[in-house]
């Protein structure tokens, strides 16, 4: 028998516990993948961390997750070594036979939003986490979760019509092929695409009730979800 993983993709929960809530309370997965934006945008976010917290003791479902541009880097630091998530930012995590990258942030922009970084930081980050993937078994499938999807998908396009996703992570995807990437940050880029055989989700801004599921095993069906 074929274990199915089923995971519950979010991001862009700009403080919405309730759509967390209840988006939680009514599907079944296996693990959350939480691609950022958790804050509201006067940087409240202790509403959210309640109901990951509350949602972990009573299940205990894994829970991933990047910050995203609006998110304080200061939250890096806040929730290092707490146990209730694994909140991921150029290190990694490993489950069941899945190593899950993450990366938090945006990129530089004319906004200067709360966290954000240039493609080159991003570069250094995946510099340093391709030193660690060298030394795990390479037998276990690669997962991407980061905020700032990459360049030159559909899921970085803005309503403007540029792609304003980074060089740097679209070259790891290239280079490390993993099998599912989970990103965010460009509201209107919801959807799917693939580079190369990678699946490339952005499940929409939960603040608007957008999420997805996704089923990994040989294969990988997804649906694209919205609360009703």
């Amino acid at each position: 028998m074929v274990f199915v993983m089923r995971i519950l993709a979010l991001s862009d929960i700009h403080g919405n516990w309730k759509a967390l809530k209840e988006v939680m309370e009514k599907e079944n997965y296996d693990i959350v993948l939480l691609a950022g934006d958790i804050s509201d945008y006067s940087g409240k976010y202790d509403k959210v961390i309640n109901v990951i917290s509350n949602l972990v003791k009573s299940s205990n479902i894994n829970v991933y997750l990047v910050l995203g541009n609006i998110d304080s880097p200061q939250l890096l630091d806040i929730f290092s070594g707490v146990e209730m998530f694994k909140l991921l930012h150029g290190n990694i995590a490993t489950y069941l036979n899945y190593i899950i990258v993450g990366f938090s942030g945006g990129l530089c922009s004319p906004f200067y939003t709360n966290f954000e970084l240039s493609d080159n930081e991003y570069r250094l980050l995946i510099n340093e986490v391709v030193k660690s993937l060298n030394q795990i078994d390479r037998n276990k499938h690669l997962i991407l979760l980061t905020h700032t999807p990459p360049y030159n998908t559909k899921v970085d396009l803005t309503y403007s019509g540029l792609h304003v996703g980074s060089k740097s992570l679209r070259e790891f995807i290239e280079l490390y092929r993993p099998r599912l990437v989970v990103c965010g940050h460009i509201h209107e880029g919801r959807g799917v695409d693939f580079i190369g055989n990678s699946l490339v989700l952005n499940p929409g801004p939960l603040y608007k009730g957008y999420y997805a599921t996704i089923d990994l095993n040989d294969e990988i069906n997804y649906e694209l979800r919205i609360l009703k």
